[in-house]
């Protein structure tokens, strides 16, 4: 151990540097805004992204968005947050408190930091 060149060790991401990947491959489905955030804007501060199947779309958005960082289901059904190592953060709801719809948390840490939420909408919806 420790001879040789880096001693056995190798330097893998950071899982702040995955999650900043994971939104430039999200991006490519999801597109960002003129403000560098998905979806449309909403009410407040939340944007919303519209689709034929917003449950199912928002799973599959947190999953994705997520990878890389480390999970904990929230008790009661009430969705899962992945943090990674740099502070930023995403929360799954599968019913918001507001409306009632699927949404994402999303807190982004850093100088390019931000905080928002997603609201997933059924087709057709008119904000």
């Amino acid at each position: 151990m420790g001879a040789g060149h880096g001693g056995g060790y190798s330097e893998s991401p950071s899982s702040g540097a995955a999650f900043r990947e994971n939104i430039k491959d999200l991006a490519k489905k999801f597109p960002l805004d003129h403000d560098g955030r998905f979806g449309k804007p909403g009410r407040g501060r939340a944007q919303v992204v519209v689709s034929g199947d917003p449950a199912a779309t928002a799973k599959e958005f947190y999953k994705k968005l997520g990878a890389g960082g480390r999970e904990q289901i929230l008790p009661n059904g009430k969705g899962g947050i992945t943090w990674f190592d740099d502070g930023s953060r995403v929360v799954y709801r599968p019913v918001s408190s507001s409306d009632g719809s699927p949404a994402v948390d999303i807190t982004i840490t850093g100088s390019d930091g931000d905080q928002y939420k997603i609201h997933f909408q059924p087709t057709g919806f008119n904000r």
